[in-house]
């Protein structure tokens, strides 16, 4: 389990992933909601940052819960989510990597499961998710599981100047998963929404609530 939480938080102005999430009685950091979705499906949890003293104690909490877990600092300064990619797959310790944004607190164990089931013969399993403005279907590759066998190729592709993250995808096996398929286990597809401002912020607010109610 690799999760990405190098970002600078530009557009929610403070540093999100530590800020409390849910009402006052129940409320905990962003990244700890975000791991105690996925906890059940991970055998270890990297953690893709460079400033490791954050994250100090929710290692050391994972760790004595058994969970290998540990921070995983760019190899490619300045090259983004790609070189947080290239991190997890050089320090992990299992085959599989499920690859996820560390202010998605909403991730369903159900859908990703199923993406897990679609791994044989692949390389990459690889959401796609209509566009919020033109309905086109685009990749979603912070939530997505990639092999071991993808580290070459995204060694390359860093080596050649390359940032975006699903520029090597050409170069390994994928198996794209279409918005039908998503909806089967998502139909409103909250498992990719994303905490990246105040509005996002009041919105993740409410749903939560509403989870917690038995409203959805």
């Amino acid at each position: 389990m690799l999760i990405l939480a190098g970002g600078r938080s530009r557009r929610m102005g403070q540093d999100k992933i530590w800020l409390p999430l849910g009402a006052d009685a129940d409320a905990v950091p962003l990244i700890e909601r975000v791991v105690a979705r996925v906890r059940p499906l991970a055998d270890e949890f990297l953690f893709s940052a460079n400033a490791p003293e954050p994250f100090a104690a929710l290692v050391s909490s994972l760790r004595d819960q058994g969970v290998p877990a540990q921070v995983v600092p760019d190899r490619y300064p300045g090259a983004g989510p790609l070189a947080g990619l290239h991190a997890g797959l050089s320090a992990a310790r299992c085959d599989l990597l499920l690859a996820v944004a560390g202010d998605m607190p909403f991730i369903n164990p159900a859908l990703v499961a199923h993406l897990a089931a679609l791994m044989p013969g692949f390389d990459v399993v690889i959401p796609e998710l209509p566009h919020p403005r033109t309905g086109e279907p685009v990749k979603e590759p912070l939530h997505a599981l990639y092999r071991q066998s993808c580290l070459e190729a995204v060694a390359a592709r860093l080596a050649a100047g390359e940032r975006q993250m699903v520029g090597f995808l050409p170069d390994v096996r994928v198996r794209i998963v279409a918005p039908d398929e998503i909806r089967d286990f998502d139909p409103d597809f909250r498992s990719f929404f994303n905490v990246n401002t105040p509005e996002d912020w009041d919105a993740a607010e409410q749903m939560l609530a509403g989870v917690l109610s038995g409203e959805n």
